[in-house]
């Protein structure tokens, strides 16, 4: 058996980590005929070292991003370093998330080349079989080669009972909540404090 035909480099971050599990579950449960790999990046340095590595091989690299609103901006500014860092033209930063999917274009002018809008399992599992050409894939937003913005509908949805979350092939666990809210339907009083008159 040859090489990797696809790296998928995760940016692997604690804020996002139950989300990737999730996808990394969905991934576990999928047959598919590409071979692929997933690596963690836990820092910017590490992201391009795997990278770099995943290039060496010959294959197509898939780094994948997940973050909220308040962190586009610092992102934005390590997407910049790590492409300085580790750059080529079968190299494709993807943004996933929150925010790719309330503002894919501002994801797009902030230096990502695809954002994943909605929920992205069924848009990872379409990635993967089309190792990593994001033309057949629903869900996605990205420029062509002229710079217009393309959009290729709604992502595939089901329900989420049909993902896990969690991967036993990459050890990668979400927590389980096995109760919500206080089972002794606690009240909490509200007290008014005395507000001393300014002098």
């Amino acid at each position: 058996m040859s090489g990797p035909q696809l790296v998928l480099v995760l940016r692997y971050r604690k804020a996002v980590t139950y989300g990737f599990h999730v996808l990394l579950g969905a991934l576990e449960q999928h047959e598919t005929a590409t071979r692929y790999e997933v690596r963690f990046g836990d820092t910017p340095e590490s992201t391009a070292e795997h990278i770099r590595a995943a290039l060496a091989t010959g294959a197509k690299v898939l780094v994948l991003w997940s973050f909220y609103s308040p962190d586009a901006a610092a992102l934005a500014e390590e997407l910049g370093r790590i492409r300085e860092l580790a750059d080529g033209s079968s190299v494709l930063h993807i943004a996933g998330g929150v925010h790719a999917t309330a503002e894919p274009v501002q994801t797009l002018d902030a230096g990502w080349d695809i954002a994943a809008v909605g929920e992205g399992e069924m848009t990872l599992l379409k990635l993967v079989d089309a190792v990593g050409d994001p033309t057949s894939v629903t869900g996605l937003a990205y420029r062509d080669a002229v710079g217009g913005i393309v959009k290729t509908g709604r992502p595939e949805r089901r329900p989420l009972d049909d993902f896990r979350g969690f991967s036993l092939k990459w050890d990668r666990f979400n927590a389980l909540e096995i109760t919500r809210g206080c089972i002794f339907s606690c009240r909490f009083k509200r007290q008014l404090l005395p507000v001393e008159a300014p002098i």
